[in-house]
């Protein structure tokens, strides 16, 4: 079980983003929902993990898995809410500058 207070490398978000690419339904609902998991407002090192997923080009991977029409409905949810994350990520560092 994955835990929120994980610290994760680029080379680790890297595996999860590409994890979403995949054909196999459970690895992308698997990949979204831990990229979630490192991605909670309020989060240990989420503002660092969204640095990371912003980095590599996450956000276009998640736009892609959210509106996939072959996706699972949950990998859909838990991209678009990572995408939001990602959003309230971006502004909190852009305010604190």
């Amino acid at each position: 079980m994955l835990c929120c207070l994980m610290f994760l490398s680029g080379a680790e978000i890297g595996r999860f983003i590409t994890m979403l690419r995949n054909p196999s339904s459970i690895l992308k609902a698997c990949a979204a929902f831990a990229l979630l998991q490192f991605t909670i407002p309020g989060g240990r090192h989420a503002i660092h993990h969204a640095s990371l997923m912003q980095g590599v080009g996450a956000a276009r991977v998640l736009r892609a898995a959210a509106a996939a029409a072959t996706a699972p409905i949950e990998a859909k949810i838990f991209a678009r809410i990572v995408l939001r994350n990602l959003e309230h990520h971006q502004q909190h560092v852009e305010l604190s500058i």
